[in-house]
């Protein structure tokens, strides 16, 4: 369906979406994120669950030469599902960061050949 990008969001893409996320419900969501520069330079993104996740920012596909202002300026989506970084058009999805995907085949294939386990 072509839409305009000023047309409102349906009543029936709006109930989708809330059906959808009922499904993830009792699922880790990220609750707060930031970037810790400097010598750190690591994403920490912390979950409802009460634990950290720590991601090296290199690992993260589409993150590789952001300013460390674009890598701090983090988005939250889906309730916490979704980590955005927007100046960069970057969205990593939470379920893959929590199972070690922080990009595409391709990208995780040169992550193994760089020594980061996957």
């Amino acid at each position: 369906m072509d839409r305009h990008p000023n047309d409102l969001t349906t009543d029936a893409e709006i109930d989708a979406a809330l059906e959808a996320a009922k499904e993830l419900e009792g699922e880790p969501r990220v609750v707060s994120a930031e970037y810790l520069g400097g010598r750190a330079d690591v994403i920490v993104l912390r979950l409802n669950t009460g634990g950290r996740l720590a991601i090296p920012r290199e690992y993260l596909q589409g993150l590789e030469h952001a300013t460390e202002a674009q890598l701090a300026e983090i988005q939250l989506w889906g309730g916490g599902i979704s980590v955005s970084w927007p100046q960069l058009d970057v969205d990593h999805y939470l379920p893959h960061l929590l199972e070690r995907r922080y990009g595409d085949a391709l990208w995780m294939q040169a992550l193994q050949l760089r020594g980061v386990a996957a």
